[in-house]
């Protein structure tokens, strides 16, 4: 069974799936008809009834954000080390040894600047 939060006063959606996929599609289709909006204005996040499934999937949503944070910052961080290496004289093929990364990959981490 699905039952659908977050609609306006007098709205009750209850729809139900068999599987995760179209208890999605349904709950899509249930507040799209009781809101008479396109089912491309809105977003459905399925949150299952039983806790721990629910703190699984919360905990795997957390870490999957944190993952990406950590990802962005890596890359600020390996753009400015490029930087930093061959602003202070390092060779394109020695500031990738020093930082895991092929000398093409600092090339276009740090490009010099040519005089025009």
């Amino acid at each position: 069974m699905v039952e659908v939060h977050g609609l306006p006063p007098n709205h009750v959606g209850v729809t139900q799936g068999r599987t995760w996929a179209e208890a999605e599609e349904m709950a899509a289709d249930v507040i799209s008809m009781l809101l008479d909006i396109p089912e491309t204005s809105f977003t459905v996040d399925l949150v299952p009834a039983d806790e721990v499934a629910a703190a699984a999937l919360s905990e795997l949503e957390a870490a999957r954000a944190a993952a990406l944070a950590a990802e962005k910052a890596e890359a600020a961080a390996l753009r400015r080390a490029a930087e930093e290496l061959t602003s202070r004289g390092f060779s394109v093929r020695d500031a990738g040894k020093a930082l895991g990364i092929s000398y093409q990959r600092v090339s276009q981490l740090a490009p010099r600047n040519k005089a025009a």
